[in-house]
């Protein structure tokens, strides 16, 4: 357990970035700057149509994949691409909320592996309240 409450704060200031960063151009951006033979991984199939036909609506023919953020190494499964791959906005989010989750289940399981016979495994009162300061989404 975090007992510091440090992986809640991070969640909350991400979803906090993550919030406010919306309509502020970052797809237009993304289709105004991919060239032909560029490749876009996505992590949802509508987001990845949509801005496909954003492209072609350009005249620029890309690749639009999509592939898991919590198994980005799928992309390499995809073969190489002939320009730049870039990830779209919504995947690196999710990659991020992803790892600082699997932060978090890494340091609970070594404090369970690390601590003896009949310690406490379970967060105390304590611990709860200082995570329940920073956790903005309850």
């Amino acid at each position: 357990m975090d007992h510091y409450g440090i992986g809640a704060a991070l969640k909350g200031a991400v979803s906090v970035y993550f919030h406010s960063a919306r309509r502020t151009g970052r797809t237009t951006s993304l289709v105004e700057s991919v060239k032909d033979g560029d490749r876009i991984v996505f992590a949802d199939e509508r987001e990845a149509n949509r801005v496909r036909r954003l492209c072609l609506d350009r005249g620029v023919n890309v690749e639009c994949v999509v592939v898991d953020p919590r198994r980005p190494e799928g992309v390499f499964e995809r073969g190489t691409p002939e320009g730049r791959s870039i990830f779209d906005h919504s995947w690196v989010e999710q990659q991020y909320v992803y790892r600082l989750e699997s932060v978090r289940l890494d340091i609970d399981h070594l404090e369970r592996q690390t601590s003896g016979y009949g310690e406490a495994h379970r967060e105390t009162r304590r611990q709860a309240e200082e995570v329940a300061k920073w956790n903005i989404n309850g």
